[in-house]
């Protein structure tokens, strides 16, 4: 994103999606990659929107979408590692609405892994996925029932689904209410409704990134609430992830479409300010930023270690890293390489002292060089022995064999030294 100072209204070429007012104020003038995007916030109601429409949506999100942000039209073994932990976090912030044998709709269900993981746990998914790609992959490799197509574009049947998951879909849609009102058709009685969409309030990302050609529309709390309720939608439940990055809002059908208020007072004031504020050189010196950089650095080492056996297909990566979760009912505690790292040098810290006090100086214990070293040995295959054991049933097989190469490192270190 350019962000750029609220100025004096301009007349839209689209209506705003939510109050249908046409005065908007603009907020940004790029998108990240620096091509030129106008990007408009409603002066009625706050809700932002690209203007006027950058591509033709369909011909993009069937053939172009994935190539132009995954450079693939099929998911590699790294998207699926990636999209299965995603996956995962979804499934803890919504596990506590699931029952068995729930009928499920999933919107734009990519790749397949949260489909996937939903069936692992005996629920009847439907997903709808317009990209050929990526729903041909899903069908073939994890033998899902995958409609491929837009979600106005699918036919299905009224009230016949407990449950719809849309996440990050409802951006990208040229007509979000529109969308909203599909899924509400679908619902059964007491459904739910589990929308999740970026925060336009977030200051997490670089302020360069906030506004993208593939993002239509940009939803705080206030827009995405009124909206639904628009629709025929009541929101029971909303959060935002702990970075603020993201918005979570999980939606019962109501008895009927409240009137769509005409303003939602004080929310343009409020976008405006937030994203004005977030600037460049602010952003630079947070040190929430240079923690989601060491983050993310941290999370791609650790993709290439979980991979580094070669490549599996989608089905063996997803199967190794649901199992576990599945087995004990949550989402395993994560192990990100920045962590291990961290317990390596550490280790190898007190392993190089230990060499120096048993090995180099056995003597002031009246010890022979090799008496020494064998009692380093001794207490190096206890320490060992003890992590094994405690990795044994607490971490994936890939963190074990990653403590037997870091074993050979410090089992090494009197040659080294």
């Amino acid at each position: 994103m350019t962000s750029v100072p609220p100025a004096a209204p301009v007349c839209t070429t689209l209506p705003c999606a939510l109050c249908r007012g046409s005065l908007a104020t603009v907020v940004g003038s790029h998108d990240r990659n620096g091509a030129a995007l106008r990007t408009v916030a409603c002066e009625g109601c706050g809700l932002v929107w690209v203007d006027p429409r950058p591509f033709d949506s369909r011909q993009f999100y069937e053939q172009d979408y994935r190539r132009a942000y995954k450079n693939t039209f099929e998911p590699r073994p790294r998207h699926v590692l990636r999209a299965g932990r995603v996956a995962l976090d979804r499934w803890s912030r919504i596990k506590r609405f699931l029952r068995p044998g729930m009928r499920v709709l999933d919107v734009g269900s990519g790749g397949g892994e949260f489909s996937y993981l939903l069936t692992r746990l005996g629920l009847h998914v439907v997903g709808v996925e317009p990209n050929v790609g990526y729903a041909q992959y899903a069908q073939r490799e994890y033998a899902l029932d995958i409609r491929r197509g837009f979600i106005g574009d699918v036919e299905l049947e009224a009230a016949s689904r407990d449950l719809v998951t849309i996440w990050h879909v409802l951006e990208h849609t040229e007509d979000p209410g529109a969308v909203l009102r599909k899924l509400r058709h679908v619902l059964a009685a007491q459904g739910l409704l589990v929308v999740e969409v970026p925060n336009i309030e977030a200051t997490c990302q670089s302020p360069r990134s906030t506004f993208h050609a593939a993002h239509l529309y940009h939803f705080n709390v206030a827009t995405l609430q009124a909206l639904a309720s628009c629709n025929g939608l009541q929101a029971i439940d909303h959060r935002l992830s702990p970075d603020g990055g993201n918005l979570t809002m999980v939606f019962r059908a109501a008895d009927k479409a409240a009137a769509c208020e005409s303003r939602i007072e004080g929310n343009h004031e409020r976008v405006t300010r937030v994203l004005a504020a977030h600037r460049p050189l602010r952003h630079l010196l947070r040190p929430a930023t240079a923690l989601r950089t060491i983050r993310r650095l941290a999370g791609a080492l650790d993709e290439r270690l979980t991979l580094w056996k070669g490549k599996p297909t989608g089905k063996v990566v997803l199967d190794e890293l649901y199992d576990q979760a599945l087995r004990l009912g949550r989402v395993p505690e994560s192990f990100p390489a920045l962590r291990l790292v961290g317990w390596a040098a550490g280790a190898v810290a007190a392993a190089w002292w230990l060499e120096c006090e048993l090995v180099d100086d056995a003597h002031q214990f009246a010890w022979t060089t090799a008496q020494g070293t064998a009692i380093y040995f001794a207490l190096l295959a206890s320490a060992l022995v003890g992590a094994w054991l405690v990795t044994r049933r607490r971490s994936p097989k890939d963190m074990r064999l990653r403590l037997g190469g870091l074993s050979l490192i410090l089992a090494l270190m009197p040659v080294l030294h």
